[in-house]
């Protein structure tokens, strides 16, 4: 009986080698570090053979065969220099070029462009075609950020490829057959996709071009920067292209670890509001009522004598945002602790805010980003990846390319449920009920030892069941070894921020306060009723994120308010002394992601003297207090050499007496949801990616509006904890019965006026406005 070998031996040009079972004679090529040009192929999705530019000869084979898709078998001999082979490659590049309309000079694809190369290496000398090209009207938009020039495109179908294997979206597709193949999207309507930036990356012609970098540069023109992208928290790796000292253009930059070379569209065009023009630029102090601009020594040295003043009264408090660097949360915590002797201070304004006992387990994940792609199974409890985690969605999605079945759990199901094994809905407060009906498809799934995860989104977690549901996982994942339980929850660098210790209840690396001071809503609250001496805000907005009526009796009590940001805020134009800082692309730091992975901020272009980052000016006022801060050594070098590892609390539910709520049968219960296009500061700055913002409605089932008496589209009022905002509905059958689902961050939908916490399974009233 003979054994059939695992490993294929070939010869290619006139050199062996040994390839294992599978891989393609394009692939053994590579490894010999023979070159073969491609179009059509790319090593993220399975080979395809439409473009027939790596054909090659092969002995035995009557004609020139595509090597992407050809499988190495043994005794194969392989010419890719051969006349036939030269000859074959000459002519699809001649055929190629008959439409194509050679306009170099204002493509934008022009000194990047593998067209361009390759018709250099490989293409014929001169054409025999003399007839007319083809014209198409141009450039055809796409959508908001997508532009098509049919002219130029050589339907290699990598957009529509990546579309349906990789991001699952089905945005783009080719029309019509053979010579009138042309790329468009279903219905005509714009393309729907939050990753349509990739095709921009993947085309090899220029046909699909970026509406916000078109005719901006050229690449010699750039000067790139590795950087990472801080709008949510994966902490993508990307490039950033300045050109006469304005950011133009950011790319995706490779980091198989994260992001692999993938980003969402917040990746991809999120930086046009660095140059709004309505960026703050000048300090600011009120004077007789009005903001005015001032220099910055006259405002440092005034908030730094109202610091002084309110010290002794202790009633001194700091509200950080997500936007700052790991680096400037560590100082911003370290001038209020040291500055003023409190421990007020807290990063997590429009998040639930948990107690530190109910942590059962903290934010993190047990496993890499990139590992998703490696797993048997999946289960997503409550999370929409596409809107909250994007690229961990583009990751899992190539696992499933791959037959790794997924379940998900939760009360609405998410945008790409299509693609997944199995989706359960249920009411809110229904979550161990859940869990406990469908422990068999874990046990089913993991048995053999497979690789599994488990993934906790916001559903799960802003939920007054919380702890109880995170000891039910911890429970329920013991006997598994090769099961990781990974806590989805954050914004932007909401994890350097909690390491740096930006919480009234944890200092720096997590350590616990002996004293815990107020979080942000307690420090409103307090001020709401007692009054407050000095509130310092950076980089974020509370008057857009709590109720008014918390806010505005707040802010009426507060004797004085700093506000650091990079637009005039609703918060900001409250304030008493305004500071113009630096957004994440114009500085230097680092960034900590979901997976607890420290990564490099680099700035993407010159910053003029008189601009100033967070650090530089926490550091500026720490001197005119007397007091000499630094990013404590000790500290720096756990940061720089450390991968920081998930560390889940030692306790349980039952060991401080947490127990589960019960939730009151009937009656309609909020879940309040995430999008990765929204109304926040740097969106609505941002003239492309706001167009990106669909319009947003409350979400519930039909069966659930009937019984109201309401149709699709109609205006209610909702109402909750005695306030009540309106809307327009939206019927949606793939929301649970008994919820209603409601986006955070739209203008339209003030849901931040329903509470100061906002919690999944609120009790909720609708009725159609009259």
């Amino acid at each position: 009986m003979t054994v059939e070998t695992s490993m294929i031996n070939l010869t290619i040009d006139g050199k062996a080698i040994s390839v294992p079972k599978g891989t393609t004679v394009y692939q053994a090529a590579k490894l010999m570090g023979i070159d073969i040009p491609i179009f059509c192929y790319q090593d993220r999705m399975p080979p395809f053979g439409a473009c027939r530019m790596c054909l090659v000869e092969v002995e035995k084979m009557n004609k020139p065969q595509t090597s992407c898709t050809l499988e190495a078998a043994e005794g194969m001999v392989v010419k890719t220099q051969s006349s036939t082979a030269v000859e074959a490659r000459e002519g699809i590049l001649e055929l190629l070029l008959i439409n194509h309309p050679l306009d170099c000079p204002i493509c934008d694809r022009g000194g990047e462009c593998p067209l361009q190369d390759q018709t250099l290496k490989h293409g014929p000398g001169e054409s025999q075609f003399f007839e007319d090209k083809r014209r198409f009207v141009k450039p055809l938009p796409l959508g908001p950020v997508l532009m098509l020039d049919r002219e130029r495109c050589i339907v290699c179908a990598r957009c529509t490829r990546f579309g349906d294997l990789v991001a699952g979206d089905h945005a783009l597709e080719m029309k019509e057959r053979g010579f009138k193949t042309e790329v468009g999207t279903p219905d005509n309507l714009p393309a729907e996709s939050k990753f349509i930036g990739n095709t921009i990356s993947l085309c090899p012609v220029g046909a699909l071009t970026s509406q916000v970098y078109r005719f901006r540069a050229r690449p010699w023109d750039n000067d790139p920067s590795p950087s990472t992208c801080t709008l949510c928290p994966v902490g993508c790796s990307l490039t950033l292209d300045s050109r006469d000292g304005e950011i133009v253009r950011t790319r995706s930059r490779e980091n198989r670890a994260v992001n692999d070379i993938w980003l969402c569209d917040k990746g991809w065009f999120g930086y046009e509001y660095v140059t709004d023009p309505s960026r703050l630029q000048t300090p600011l102090i009120r004077k007789s009522g009005e903001l005015q601009p001032a220099s910055w020594e006259e405002a440092l040295s005034l908030i730094a004598s109202k610091m002084q003043i309110a010290k002794a009264k202790q009633k001194i408090a700091g509200i950080g945002g997500n936007p700052l660097t790991t680096e400037e949360n560590y100082l911003f915590q370290e001038l209020i602790r040291k500055g003023a002797g409190v421990n007020h201070i807290d990063h997590r304004v429009g998040m639930p805010i948990i107690n530190l006992e109910e942590e059962i387990l903290a934010p993190g994940m047990e496993q890499s980003i990139g590992e998703c792609e490696s797993l048997s199974f999946a289960i997503l409890l409550g999370v929409d990846l596409t809107e909250e985690f994007p690229v961990i969605w583009l990751r899992l999605k190539q696992a499933i390319n791959h037959g790794t079945k997924v379940l998900f759990m939760g009360n609405f199901a998410p945008e790409m449920a299509r693609h997944l094994t199995k989706t359960v809905l249920h009411a809110p407060g229904r979550e161990l009920e859940a869990l406990n009906q469908h422990l068999s498809t874990l046990n089913e799934w993991a048995q053999g030892g497979k690789k599994g995860a488990i993934f906790v989104g916001s559903q799960y977690l802003a939920n007054p069941n919380r702890a109880v549901i995170l000891n039910k996982l911890l429970n329920m994942r013991q006997g598994y070894p090769h099961l990781t339980l990974n806590i989805l929850e954050g914004k932007g660098n909401s994890m350097g921020a909690r390491l740096a210790g930006m919480r009234p209840d944890l200092g720096p690396l997590g350590s616990k306060i002996a004293n815990p001071g107020l979080n942000a809503v307690q420090v409103l609250e307090t001020a709401a009723e007692s009054g407050w001496d000095f509130l310092y805000v950076a980089g974020a907005n509370p008057a857009k994120r709590y109720p008014e009526k918390l806010w505005q009796p707040a802010r009426k009590k507060m004797g004085f308010l700093v506000v650091q940001d990079l637009f005039l805020t609703e918060t900001a134009s409250q304030a008493d002394v305004v500071l113009p800082t630096l957004s994440s692309l114009e500085k230097a730091g680092s960034f900590i992601n979901i997976e607890q992975r420290i990564q490099a901020l680099h700035p993407g272009k010159e910053i003029p003297p008189d601009r100033y980052s967070d650090a530089a000016i926490f550091l500026a006022i720490a001197e005119k207090l007397g007091l000499y801060l630094t990013f404590e050594p000790a500290f720096s070098a756990f940061m720089e050499h450390t991968h920081l590892a998930i560390k889940h609390q030692d306790t349980s539910a039952e060991k401080i007496g947490i127990k589960a709520s019960v939730q009151s049968s009937g009656g309609l219960k909020a879940v309040f949801s995430t999008a990765l296009f929204d109304n926040g500061v740097r969106m609505k700055h941002d003239p492309h990616l706001i167009q990106l913002a669909k319009a947003s409605r409350l979400r519930m089932h039909p069966k659930e509006a009937e019984k109201k008496g309401l149709q699709n589209g109609d205006m209610v009022l909702l109402t909750a904890n005695g306030q009540s905002i309106r809307a327009k509905i939206k019927y949606d059958s793939q929301v649970a019965e008994e919820t209603v689902v409601i986006p955070l961050g739209f203008d339209e939908i003030p849901a931040h006026e329903l509470g100061v916490n906002l919690m999944n399974g609120m009790s909720i009233d609708i009725q159609k406005e009259v």
